[in-house]
C-alpha cells in the first residue's frame, strides 16, 4: 500500500470552544497541567482565509474528472496553530498552514484576535514567521525555545493547538523515535524530525510539541494518513538555526550590522555567540568571533529569536548598545548601523527572471481584472528567458519570491539583490483566482535586447 502522510492543516470553519476551569486540589497538578498552564496563552489559534476548489462528490480530486469538469473556486477558513515566540508579536508556524491565505486573523487564549502579516517562509523546512501588532505595544505572553539535541525515545511529550477548531487543546504521548524523514511529493522532503504518538489531528500544525518541564521542543506539522497516533513535529533546533534566515533584518530594514549570532546550549542554559563578522562592517569595530552576547539596549538576550526580533525594529543611523562577556571580561560596546542602498527592484527582476512587473493596487487590479488587489503583476516577458520558459504569462500576479512575500518592487529588490546567475528560486503566483508555486531558475547570462514581450 502506498504511504499517505498528510500536512494537519484542515479545512474546516473554526469554533472556538472554551473548557471552563475549576478550581483543584494541590495534589492534582500533574507536570502536565503545570506544563500546559506554562505554555497555552503563548499557544494561538491561526484562521487562513483561503481560495480553493470545492469538491463535487465521488469523484472530488480525481485529475481526469477535474480536467472534464472543473470545480469551482470557493472561500473556506483553515484553521491552524502557531506559537508565539516574542512579545512584540512574533508568531511562528507551518509554511502550509498559510500558504494560499488571503486573510490571516490570530485568536489569543484569551479571545483577542489580531490582523497578522506574513513575515517570511520556508517551505523547505515547512516553517513561517507572521507579526501581530498587539495595541499601546503591549507585549504578549511568549514561549522561549527548548532544545532538541537531548531528546529521549519514550519521554513524554505534550502536543497544544487547535485540532478540528477546537481551541487549546492538550494531548499526551511519547517520542516514538527521532530523525525522522518525510517525503511528500515533488521534491520535497523534511529531515530531523520527531515522531511521536501523543494524538495530533488536522488544526494542530504550527502547535508547540512540549516536554515534561513544559519546554517547547517542536512544532507539530505532519500525520501518517494510513496509521494511528503516529505524527511528527520539527526539532526546535531546527527552527532556531533557521530563524536568522527567516528574520534577516539586515534585509528587511536595509540597514548594515555586520555580525552573524549563533545560538548554543551551555551548562548553564542558552547563550548567544558572534559566529562571524564582515571586515568592514559597524560590528567589526566592536565585535570578535566567540564574543558571549549578554544584552542588547539593555534587554537580555539568550536565544536567536530575541535577538532578531529586538533587531527587526532598527534603523539606518540608530546606535545599538550590546552588553558583551569576552573570555574573562565583560565589556559595553555600541555599534551605529549603517544603511544599505535601496536595490532596483525592477531592474533585477528583469536581468535575473526576464520580467517586467508593476505593483499592484486597486485601481490596476479593476483594470486588469486581476484576482487580488496586492502583489506584482506580470506586464512584460522575455521571449526566452526564465519566466517565459518557465510558462509565466502576462497578468499573472507574484506575491511570493523565495522565503518572503512581496507587495512591491522595493521588497522584490531586496530579495534578489543576493541571488547568483543560475540559482534556482522558489515563486508564488496568482492566475486568475488559482495560486500555483513553481522553481524558477536566475538567469546564467546578460539578457538580450530588445526581446521583451508587448508589455500590457
Amino acid at each position: 500500500m502506498r504511504n499517505k502522510i498528510i500536512l494537519t492543516a484542515a479545512v474546516c470553519v473554526a469554533a472556538s470552544v472554551g473548557a471552563a476551569r475549576t478550581p483543584g486540589t494541590v495534589s492534582r497538578i500533574t507536570p502536565v497541567v503545570q506544563a500546559y498552564r506554562k505554555a497555552s496563552p503563548a499557544v494561538v489559534n491561526i484562521s487562513a482565509e483561503k481560495i480553493v476548489r470545492a469538491r463535487m462528490g465521488l469523484f472530488s480530486g480525481d485529475p481526469f474528472f477535474d480536467d472534464i469538469f472543473p470545480r469551482p473556486l470557493v472561500r473556506r477558513q483553515s484553521v491552524g496553530s502557531g506559537v508565539v515566540i516574542h512579545g512584540d508579536g512574533y508568531i511562528v508556524t507551518n509554511a502550509h498552514v498559510i500558504s494560499r491565505a488571503e486573510r490571516i486573523t490570530i485568536h489569543l487564549a484569551d479571545k483577542t484576535k489580531y490582523a497578522a502579516k506574513v513575515l517570511s517562509t520556508d517551505s523547505h523546512h515547512d516553517l513561517a514567521v507572521l507579526k501581530v501588532d498587539p495595541p499601546g505595544g503591549k507585549p504578549l505572553p511568549h514561549l522561549p525555545l527548548g532544545r532538541s539535541d537531548d531528546l529521549m525515545v519514550g519521554e513524554t511529550v505534550i502536543a497544544i493547538g487547535n485540532p478540528m477548531g477546537y481551541s487549546s487543546t492538550l494531548t499526551t504521548g511519547v517520542i516514538s523515535a527521532t530523525d525522522r524523514t518525510l517525503k511528500f511529493s515533488g521534491r520535497v522532503e523534511y529531515s530531523g524530525l520527531i515522531q511521536t504518538d501523543a494524538p495530533i489531528n488536522p488544526g494542530n500544525s504550527g502547535g508547540p510539541l512540549l516536554n515534561i518541564r513544559g519546554q517547547f521542543i517542536g512544532i507539530n506539522t505532519a500525520i501518517r494518513a494510513d496509521a494511528q497516533n503516529i505524527g511528527f513535529a520539527i526539532a526546535i533546533d531546527t527552527v532556531t538555526r533557521e530563524m536568522a534566515g527567516l528574520l534577516d533584518f539586515e534585509r528587511i530594514n536595509r540597514v548594515v550590522f555586520g555580525a552573524s549570532v549563533e545560538q548554543k546550549h551551555d551548562k548553564a542554559g542558552d547563550a548567544l555567540y558572534v559566529a562571524r563578522v564582515r571586515p568592514g562592517t559597524p560590528a567589526a569595530g566592536a565585535l570578535r568571533r566567540g564574543d558571549r552576547l549578554i544584552s542588547l539596549n539593555g534587554r537580555r538576550v539568550r536565544q536567536t529569536p530575541e535577538f532578531v526580533c529586538s533587531m527587526m525594529g532598527a534603523a539606518a543611523g540608530q546606535k545599538v548598545d550590546l552588553k558583551i562577556a569576552r573570555g574573562a571580561k565583560t565589556l559595553d560596546v555600541a555599534v551605529k548601523l549603517a544603511g544599505k542602498p535601496k536595490p532596483d527592484g525592477k531592474a533585477l527582476a528583469r536581468k535575473l527572471l526576464g520580467l517586467t512587473l508593476r505593483s499592484v493596487d486597486r485601481e490596476l487590479a479593476r483594470d486588469l481584472r486581476l484576482g487580488t488587489d496586492w502583489g506584482l503583476v506580470v506586464v512584460g516577458i522575455d521571449a526566452g528567458g526564465p519566466a517565459d520558459r518557465l510558462g509565466i504569462r502576462l497578468k499573472d500576479v507574484l506575491f511570493q519570491v523565495g522565503r518572503f512575500y512581496v507587495k512591491d518592487l522595493e521588497r522584490l529588490g531586496m530579495i534578489l539583490e543576493d541571488v547568483k546567475a543560475g540559482e534556482e528560486l522558489r515563486i508564488g503566483g496568482l492566475r486568475g483566482n488559482v495560486r500555483y508555486w513553481a522553481a524558477i531558475r536566475a538567469a546564467a547570462g546578460p539578457r538580450a535586447a530588445g526581446r521583451e514581450r508587448t508589455p500590457i
